[in-house]
């Protein structure tokens, strides 16, 4: 089964993430939108994993959540991966709560690769996908529109929890569930 874990966000701010997709949606380039009930900060993704190797990843999931207390996450500005200028993915991003969410990954990298899941090799930017960038055909209007939003603000979460997600993939793209979740209980 396809596994990720993930901090889910709440409805106010996945509206917000909506009005930014929706002003870049009017543009010629062919973007893959992430549906608005699938936003979320994405903590690790482990891919394929074995339904046995579950329990080591709640596990994990359990040991960093029970040693922290909720925090706050502000939402703020657009940006792209690699680089807006030349966009494979569009993503709004963290400002406040950075250092948490950070800390709360590297953690969780430790707990699972003691666990024998594989290190992650690329950095870890904490942010939310809005979409991927199948073809582009006029790379400067993406460019002006994550200018425009870059310093807008998009919302004001707590993080009580970290949820352990299933995605299944289908033709429509991929459906995620919630498999299990921590409360953040700061013991």
């Amino acid at each position: 089964m396809r596994v990720f874990i993930a901090i889910e966000i709440p409805e106010a701010i996945k509206k917000e993430m909506s009005r930014f997709q929706n002003k870049m949606m009017n543009t010629v380039n062919k973007i893959k939108w992430v549906n608005h009930d699938s936003m979320h900060v994405t903590l690790r993704f482990l891919g394929e994993i074995k339904e046995e190797k579950l329990n080591e990843v709640f596990e994990s999931v359990e040991k960093i959540t029970i040693e922290r207390n909720p925090f706050s996450i502000k939402i703020k500005g657009a940006g792209a991966f690699p680089d807006k200028g030349n966009p494979r993915v569009i993503w709004m991003g963290i400002k406040e709560g950075f250092v948490e969410l950070a800390q709360m990954a590297k953690d969780l990298e430790k707990k699972l690769s003691e666990q024998g899941f594989p290190r992650e090799e690329k950095k870890w930017i904490p942010h939310i996908t809005l979409g991927r960038v199948k073809q582009l055909k006029d790379k400067e209007i993406i460019k002006k529109l994550i200018t425009e939003e870059k310093n807008r603000l998009g919302g004001k979460a707590k993080v009580e929890e970290v949820t352990v997600m299933r995605s299944h993939l289908t033709p429509r793209g991929a459906i995620y569930s919630s498999l299990q979740r921590f409360s953040l209980r700061g013991e």
